[in-house]
């Protein structure tokens, strides 16, 4: 990920589906998850948080994992999917019980995949 690219968030420029990369270290973050880059699912403005699907870590490894972070914290991140990445964020649109966002996924995937 080009850090230089990307830019420090403020209240307003953030959306539910933006994708997030975690550009600053608060008190009380593991350092090394810097660079962990992830999708908005909510936003709270009023309190300048965010919650925050992360699906790779700062190392590079997959994970899935939650967290509310100051939108300070962090930047806009353009996403780079992979297959995989497509099945993990599907899996997240049945538990949200988001049909469009599952539609949206699966169309994304190889046709021979989907059966069409």
């Amino acid at each position: 990920m080009n850090t230089e690219e990307n830019f420090i968030l403020e209240i307003g420029q953030l959306q539910k589906g933006d994708w997030v990369e975690l550009s600053q270290i608060s008190l009380g973050y593991n350092p090394k998850a810097k660079g962990s880059v992830g999708f908005v699912s909510v936003v709270k403005e009023d309190e300048n948080i965010a919650k925050v699907v992360f699906l790779k870590h700062g190392n590079g490894s997959r994970i899935r994992r939650v967290e509310w972070v100051d939108i300070e914290n962090l930047s806009k991140a353009e996403p780079s999917l992979e297959e995989v990445d497509l099945h993990v964020l599907i899996d997240i649109a049945l538990d949200m019980n988001d049909q469009e966002w599952f539609m949206e996924l699966t169309e994304r995937l190889p046709k021979e995949l989907v059966g069409w």
